[in-house]
C-alpha cells in the first residue's frame, strides 16, 4: 500500500508494492466485528468502500468483482501502480471500481461523498505526521454515520526491538541507492549478526542469547519476504511506530472512537490465563487501557484497528443472538476419527493453522462442527447449519433432537460458535 504525501521521486514507482488481497480488510470482516459489538453497519452487498493507498488495486479489485452492486474507490500516490490497476480493472470489465492517482492530502478537499467502509492498510506508519492526521480526518469526514474504518500500523512495545534492527540495516545500507543491492546488503547484515553474536558465559549471556534468537527469527522472516516488503516496510525513509493509547487519543481528536481489532480473538482478556486476566481487569479502567496492557504482555508489533464515529453506541458484551444472522465456516477438524455426536460426551476440535482447540459436549454443536469440517472452505448460513445438524442427529437417533428443543439448540450452538470465534478465527469463522 502506498501514499507518502510528498513531491518528487516516488519509491513505489521504482519498486512497486506487492499486489495482494488482504481478507482482514474486506467489508465482510469489518461488518462482522461491528455486528458482534452491537453496531449496525451497511450491508456489504450494497455499500461504498474507499481504500487509501490502494497500490495497483490488488486488494480492491477482487472486492469489486465479488460485490458487483457495491462501489469501490481507491487512491494512491504512485502513478505507475494506479495505471497498472486501471488496466487490470478494464481487462476484467469492472464498472464499480475507480482508481485515482492522488495525494492523500488532496482527498480531504475532493468531492467523494461518504463511505460505509474506509480502508488504510499499511500506510499510517510510513507517512509523515500531517498525512497521518489527514488519514484520520478523512475517516471522520468521509465515513457514513454507521461506517467502519480500518487502519493498520506498527506499534510499541514490539517495535522497539524491531526498530533497532531497522536502524542497523539503515546504517549498513546508507551509501547504497540501487534497490536490489540495498535489499541484498540488508539481508547480508542480518545473516552476519544472527550468526556472530557471542554467548560467552558472561553475566549478559542470557540477554545475548535472547537477542540472538530474536535476530534469527527476524532473519528467517525477512529472507522469506520479497525485496519490496523489505524496502518499503523496514527500509522506507519513514517508519513511525506508536503506542496504541497514543493512536486512540489521536483518533479521538478527529471525532473517532476505537471499536475493536479486526481479529476479535486478540482483544479478549479471557484468552489469557485466569490469573492474568483477573489482574488485567484490575489494572485497566477502560477498553483503551486494557488494550494497551495486553500489548505490553504480547510485545505487540502491529495492529489492525477498527474505528467508528464517537456518537455510535458500542456494546462490548458479546451476545449469541448476533451470530444467528451470519454465515459460519470452520477449518477445525475433530480430533477423534469417529466423533461421538449423539451422546453428551466431550469432543475436541482443533485447527492445524494455529493449534487452537475447541471442546464441547453439546450434540448439535459437535455435529455442526463436524459438518463445517466436511464442507471447508465453504460456509453455511446459521439456520441451515442448525437444521442440518439436527437432521443428522435425528437420523442417528430418531428420539433426538425433538422439535421443541430447536430454540434451545439454536442459542447453545450460537453461544458455542461465538466462544470459538472469540478464541480463534481459525476455529470458527464468521464471514458475514
Amino acid at each position: 500500500m502506498t501514499a507518502n504525501g510528498k513531491a518528487g521521486l516516488n519509491p513505489y514507482d521504482e519498486v512497486p508494492y506487492p499486489n495482494f488481497a488482504y481478507s482482514a480488510t474486506h467489508p465482510d470482516s469489518l461488518a462482522t466485528v461491528a455486528t458482534l459489538l452491537g453496531v449496525e453497519p451497511a450491508p456489504v452487498d450494497h455499500c461504498r468502500v474507499l481504500e487509501l493507498g490502494c497500490a495497483s488495486g490488488g486488494n480492491l479489485i477482487p472486492m469489486a468483482q465479488g460485490l458487483p452492486h457495491s462501489e469501490f474507490i481507491g487512491v494512491d500516490f504512485s502513478a505507475h501502480q494506479i495505471a497498472s490497476g486501471q488496466r487490470a480493472a478494464a481487462a476484467l470489465g469492472l464498472k464499480n471500481v475507480t482508481l485515482w492517482h492522488m495525494n492523500i492530502l488532496d482527498v480531504l478537499s475532493a468531492d467523494l461523498g461518504q463511505f460505509d467502509y474506509i480502508v488504510a492498510h499499511g500506510i499510517f506508519s510510513w507517512v509523515p505526521r500531517d498525512v497521518q492526521e489527514a488519514i484520520l480526518e478523512i475517516c471522520h469526514q468521509h465515513l457514513a454515520p454507521y461506517g467502519i474504518a480500518y487502519v493498520s500500523y506498527n506499534v510499541y512495545p514490539g517495535w522497539h526491538m524491531m526498530g533497532a534492527i531497522r536502524e542497523m540495516m539503515l546504517y549498513h545500507t546508507r551509501d547504497v541507492t540501487e534497490p536490489p543491492l540495498r535489499a541484498a546488503q540488508a539481508r547480508a547484515l542480518l545473516d552476519f549478526l544472527a550468526q556472530s553474536i557471542p554467548a560467552d558465559g558472561s553475566p549478559h549471556s542470557s540477554l545475548l542469547s535472547t537477542y540472538s534468537s530474536f535476530l534469527k527469527r527476524e532473519t528467517e522472516h525477512i529472507h522469506g519476504s520479497p525485496d519490496a516488503y523489505l524496502l518499503h516496510d523496514e527500509l522506507e525513509e519513514i517508519n513511525a511506530p506508536i503506542y496504541f493509547y497514543q493512536f486512540a487519543e489521536r483518533a479521538a481528536c478527529h471525532g473517532l472512537q476505537y471499536l475493536s481489532e479486526v481479529e476479535l480473538s486478540s482483544v479478549m482478556p479471557a484468552n489469557f490465563p485466569p490469573e492474568v486476566s483477573a489482574n488485567l481487569f484490575k489494572l485497566a479502567r477502560d477498553v483503551v487501557e486494557m488494550e494497551q496492557y495486553m500489548d505490553f504482555l504480547r510485545n505487540r508489533t502491529f495492529r489492525k484497528t477498527l474505528l467508528c464515529h464517537q456518537s455510535i453506541p458500542v456494546n462490548r458484551t458479546l451476545k449469541a443472538n448476533r451470530v444467528m444472522g451470519m454465515h459460519i465456516a470452520s477449518r477445525a477438524r475433530p480430533v477423534s476419527a469417529q466423533p461421538d455426536l449423539n451422546s453428551a460426551g466431550v469432543e475436541k476440535f482443533t485447527s492445524s493453522s494455529d493449534g487452537a482447540t475447541f471442546t464441547t459436549d453439546h450434540p448439535v454443536t459437535k455435529t455442526a462442527m463436524t459438518l463445517l469440517s466436511e464442507i471447508w472452505p465453504h460456509a453455511m448460513f446459521f439456520d441451515t447449519l442448525l437444521d442440518t445438524a439436527r437432521a443428522r442427529l435425528n437420523a442417528i437417533n430418531p428420539s433426538q433432537p425433538d422439535a421443541d428443543t430447536r430454540a434451545l439448540d439454536a442459542h447453545t450452538l450460537a453461544a458455542n460458535l461465538l466462544k470459538g470465534h472469540a478464541y480463534s478465527a481459525n476455529l470458527v469463522e464468521l464471514p458475514g
